[in-house]
């Protein structure tokens, strides 16, 4: 399910690049009443340890504070999987890996929640999926 609610939003522009920010209510996140969390770029802001990260009114406005002078830091690095790429998906069943071959469709691509998927067909259908459930072979591609 997709909890996503915004209340709020707002931009800094940071050099020539302007930074949208969201704010959307904690409790949504099972977050404390009255405090806010916080996607900037379309990432969310997470503690270091990937947990969510909750902020009050004054945190908010120290954020907008850090961001407008200190920048953002840059978002993750694209894994390297050429596009089109032989490759085998890792799924799981029963508590067990099994793997299905495909071929890419996308270069990854940096989804709303900051993870890197990768479009594949699986079953004639086209799926994203995690990049990290992803083995490229021989480095090899077709086209």
């Amino acid at each position: 399910m997709d909890k996503r609610e915004f209340v709020a939003s707002f931009s800094v522009k940071v050099d020539t690049r302007r930074i949208a920010f969201e704010v959307s209510p904690a409790p949504l996140y099972d977050g404390p009443e009255g405090f806010y969390r916080v996607r900037a770029a379309r990432l969310w802001i997470d503690t270091p340890d990937k947990k969510p990260r909750f902020f009050d009114k004054a945190g908010l406005a120290r954020l907008v504070e850090d961001m407008a002078f200190g920048g953002l830091p840059d978002p993750p690095k694209a894994p390297s999987i050429p596009y089109p790429s032989r490759v085998s998906v890792r799924f799981w069943r029963n508590g067990m890996p099994y793997y299905i071959g495909s071929w890419t469709n996308t270069a990854p691509i940096l989804d709303y929640t900051g993870e890197w998927v990768v479009n594949v067909s699986i079953d004639g259908k086209r799926v994203f999926v995690s990049v990290r459930s992803v083995v490229v072979h021989g480095g090899k591609s077709r086209g």
